[in-house]
């Protein structure tokens, strides 16, 4: 893969200042004994999401189609295709993708977005060659930036800065791609995950084991890291925004739970679901620095 410097500058440097929306959750808050690490999500809990998660290429939205013959034009200039390849081939594409991969042991499959790219293109006349990685790698990251803007979310910087500080261990597991965890680093002023206070053990995205939530394969992942170090994982609490992907899913995995509705871009409820209906978190949180209240070992 080519280095990261030949996309994620571009990547971070796209963005725009966004503010969280209103939503009509009240927080509820309780200690939370023993915990030892805090898991968190990435989309719509760490950052604020336009889309309210990662994959922009899942929705339709206004100006799709534009937006991504701008990144291919921005990329592959000269060369583009004619015409350009449209949002819903794009689509298309994942839900072959996905549908080819869909099993009892992989119920919610998670494409890689970079093969996506190269199978749109080349299905679009495209001559992609394996030195043309860097370009998919640009061109995945340019599109997503200008389809599903990002922000960090009020008090995460400072939250990650008083957890790593605390000694408590620190974990992810998201719905990602190859650039999510710029996202994260951005919040640790540049840091690597590890730098920054991140367990490696503890950090697991979807695109790297083509699974993704609520599908248990990441939280059994997760589990296992854990287990290498020591933590149970009812001493280990999940931060996440969507009731069904993070606290359904967590608390399937043993976690105790703690569900961000602080942004209602992201502030996902699943009511209609069985799975949350009599679903309830240890913790809920409107304001990410809420949870250092929580934490008795802090």
């Amino acid at each position: 893969m080519a280095s990261p410097a030949s996309w994620r500058q571009a990547f971070l440097d796209d963005r725009r200042p966004m503010e969280p929306t209103a939503t009509e959750v009240n927080a509820s808050l309780r200690p939370l004994e023993n915990v030892r690490a805090v898991i968190f999500d990435v989309y719509g809990t760490l950052v604020i999401s336009g889309s309210g998660d990662v994959g922009s290429a899942d929705s339709d939205g206004d100006g799709r189609d534009a937006i991504m013959a701008d990144a291919i034009a921005s990329v592959w200039g000269d060369s583009s295709p004619d015409p350009m390849p449209g949002i819903e081939q794009l689509q298309q594409q994942i839900r072959s993708t996905n549908a080819a991969r869909v099993s009892d042991q992989c119920p919610q499959p998670e494409v890689d977005i970079v093969d996506v790219w190269r199978h749109t293109m080349a299905d679009s006349g495209v001559d992609v060659t394996p030195e043309d990685n860097d370009r998919l790698l640009r061109l995945a990251a340019s599109y997503e930036a200008q389809a599903n803007p990002t922000w960090p979310m009020p008090g995460a910087q400072k939250l990650l800065s008083e957890l790593n500080t605390s000694g408590i261990r620190m974990g992810i597991v998201s719905n990602a791609q190859f650039f999510s965890p710029s996202l994260v680093e951005d919040l640790l002023d540049g840091s690597s995950l590890d730098q920054g206070g991140f367990d490696l053990n503890c950090c697991v995205f979807s695109n790297r084991f083509r699974h993704a939530k609520p599908g248990p394969k990441l939280f059994d992942v997760l589990r296992n890291g854990l287990a290498r170090v020591g933590i149970a994982p009812h001493e280990a609490v999940y931060v996440g925004n969507d009731m069904l992907n993070d606290i359904w899913a967590a608390s399937m995995a043993g976690l105790k739970t703690a569900w961000f509705a602080g942004d209602g871009r992201s502030c996902r409820p699943r009511q209609n679901d069985p799975r949350c209906r009599s679903l309830r978190p240890d913790v809920v949180l409107t304001d990410l620095l809420q949870l250092l209240s929580c934490l008795q070992s802090i």
